[in-house]
């Protein structure tokens, strides 16, 4: 049975292997911008904030396909105590508008290492929710659908699908350290997490197709390099590993600190200006830029893929398109009061 998009000939050769397609998970070019996205373990476990929330938007190859793929979450994580943390994130990811797919998660922390000893963090984390799959029927296209050399929509395909959907539980699992002594320049990190713990059965359009949703391995690992009172460094790397397929990415990102004034109706103890700037490679797949900002209790990142991959003699090096920010109230951190007239 061949399956034939309505789009460009590079998202029908996607399209095409429509069941491969389904078996791997989204990626972000700023994958550790919302941790508990990257590592159940690092759902939390932060001290100088009340809370975290975020969003994170991704579009990618509008270059050649008038509905490109794209991918939105949404997360939240806070401390409970010194040694647990909560959260939970959402992700949708909309593939041409032909297939969907969307994931819910609640989140949770434990700190192993005693909190007062400071030079140590290393946390475990485990997640639960569901991932909801879903095809549009009414997008698909058949062969049997051409009439005397022609194509006619209107024709009745005479296929027969056993489902256009398909929700599954979702179970995950990550351990975290890092070395978080302040009196040091270098914070070395590492983390491993495995995603789809239950590894479900996702066949959608073929009931008696043999699919189950792979577990996915990623290993991330780095350094922060304190290198003076304005300057910061993080080198880092992840590895992804579902099926057959295999991800890798390094990168560095830079950050410059100027402190400011507090400004409007916010004030803080401290309050500074920082910008972002760095690279990321990933392997045989593309290079991108990121850039950033974070004022206040905000952060902004924006990044633009670069395609290296063979894909690059149809979009012309134009890949994806990303966007995230994120609000973390420090503590200490109030609202001023307004008199009253």
């Amino acid at each position: 049975m061949n399956l034939i998009s309505k789009y460009t000939v590079a998202v029908s050769s996607l399209l095409f292997l429509l069941q491969s397609v389904v078996a791997q998970d989204y990626h972000y070019t700023n994958f550790d911008e919302i941790e508990p996205m990257l590592n159940p373990a690092m759902t939390g476990t932060f001290k100088e904030y009340k809370y975290r929330a975020g969003a994170q938007y991704r579009n990618q190859w509008r270059s050649v396909a008038s509905k490109p793929f794209s991918t939105f979450s949404l997360a939240y994580d806070m401390p409970i105590d010194s040694r647990w943390g909560i959260g939970g994130y959402l992700t949708n990811f909309d593939g041409a508008k032909i297939y969907n797919a969307f994931n819910f998660v609640v989140s949770g922390s434990y700190k192993i290492i005693d909190p007062k000893k400071d030079e140590h963090l290393l946390t475990t984390g485990l997640q639960a929710g569901v991932i909801y799959k879903n095809t549009n029927n009414l997008d698909l296209l058949f062969d049997n659908q051409y009439s005397g050399g022609t194509f006619n929509p209107e024709l009745p395909s005479q296929e027969s699908f056993a489902r256009f959907s398909k929700t599954m539980p979702e179970f995950n699992f990550g351990i975290y350290y890092e070395y978080t002594d302040d009196a040091k320049k270098f914070h070395p990190y590492l983390g491993a997490s495995l995603f789809h713990l239950s590894s479900p059965r996702e066949a959608i359009l073929i009931e008696s197709t043999a699919s189950n949703l792979p577990r996915r391995l990623a290993i991330n690992a780095g350094s922060k390099f304190n290198l003076s009172q304005e300057f910061d460094l993080n080198l880092k790397s992840l590895f992804m590993a579902q099926g057959t397929s295999r991800e890798l990415v390094v990168g560095l990102l830079a950050s410059y600190r100027q402190k400011g004034q507090s400004i409007g109706s916010y004030s803080m103890k401290e309050q500074s200006l920082e910008y972002f700037a760095g690279a990321n490679y990933r392997h045989k797949d593309a290079i991108a830029i990121i850039l950033g900002l974070q004022y206040d209790v905000l952060r902004y990142k924006i990044s633009y893929d670069i395609t290296t991959s063979t894909l690059n003699a149809v979009n012309r090096g134009r890949g994806a398109l990303e966007f995230s920010m994120v609000f973390m109230p420090k503590n200490g951190y109030r609202k001023r009061s307004r008199k009253k007239f």
